[in-house]
């Protein structure tokens, strides 16, 4: 269903052009759909828009369209972020949405859907930018009501593949970020965390049911693994903050890991 996913970011760029007109000046797709790794049960649909000038408002427009007119359950996974070339260049201003991992994401991976590519000359963020801005992301995602699910694996599994494979990816892609310096895409954050992690078998487990589906055995593996991988993930990225005098930031993540065993 890759063709259904490059449906959905036509749809968004004509959509954006509708909105923006000629302030938008480019759109990348962003994620699987633009370095490979598609896989229709779970992966979300991400494009970035590089705009003159823009709001939120205009943004979540440009979504609540492209959803309406796609047609298809997978638009509702369309994610969409946006700067302007200064952002993608440095980093977004006080405007925009463009988190680090994602504008390295562009620079490295994304595909050219409209406009004029002009990200040369740009500066990648640096290794530590993307640790604290991956702690950052960490402390606002892992509420409470995240890690309670972490928890409880089989409610969890109530929700199908999707947000399963999204717990059980989501801390080895930002160890694996940790450290390479780079994006932890799916199959390369899984094949590192095989290798060094303490769960391998939930790596293994979580690329299977992103191609196949779950199985018997989802419940099990979670069961055993899933906590004591955020454990480690939190555990890590601690040590690196603590180390980087982040101290603010890495006391605000043990708040945070404290959810996993309260």
């Amino acid at each position: 269903m890759p063709e259904t996913g490059e449906q959905v970011l036509r749809t968004t760029v004509d959509v954006g052009r509708e909105v923006f007109a000629d302030r938008l000046s480019a759109a990348f797709a962003l994620g699987s759909l633009a370095h490979g790794g598609f896989a229709p049960l779970v992966s979300d649909i991400d494009i970035a828009l590089v705009v003159t000038s823009g709001s939120e408002a205009e943004i979540e427009r440009v979504r609540r369209e492209a959803i309406a007119r796609a047609g298809t359950p997978l638009a509702e996974r369309l994610s969409i972020f946006w700067t302007d070339w200064d952002g993608v260049r440095r980093g977004p201003g006080p405007t925009g949405r463009l988190p680090a991992v994602d504008r390295l994401d562009l620079l490295d991976h994304g595909r050219l859907l409209h406009g004029v590519d002009e990200r040369a000359g740009a500066v990648r963020p640096d290794h530590g930018t993307l640790v604290v801005n991956a702690a950052e992301f960490a402390c606002w995602w892992f509420d409470d009501a995240r890690l309670a699910l972490l928890r409880r694996p089989g409610h969890l599994l109530g929700g199908g593949p999707r947000p399963v494979t999204k717990a059980a990816l989501f801390p080895m892609r930002f160890l694996y970020t940790l450290a390479t310096g780079r994006i932890g895409l799916n199959g390369d954050a899984a094949a590192r965390y095989a290798e060094h992690g303490r769960h391998p078998e939930l790596a293994d487990a979580a690329m299977r049911w992103r191609e196949y589906g779950l199985d018997a055995t989802a419940g099990e593996v979670l069961g055993r693994c899933l906590v004591g991988v955020h454990e480690e993930f939190f555990a890590t990225y601690d040590e690196a903050l603590t180390a980087a005098g982040q101290h603010a930031l890495a006391q605000r993540l043990r708040e945070r890991a404290a959810g996993l065993n309260p």
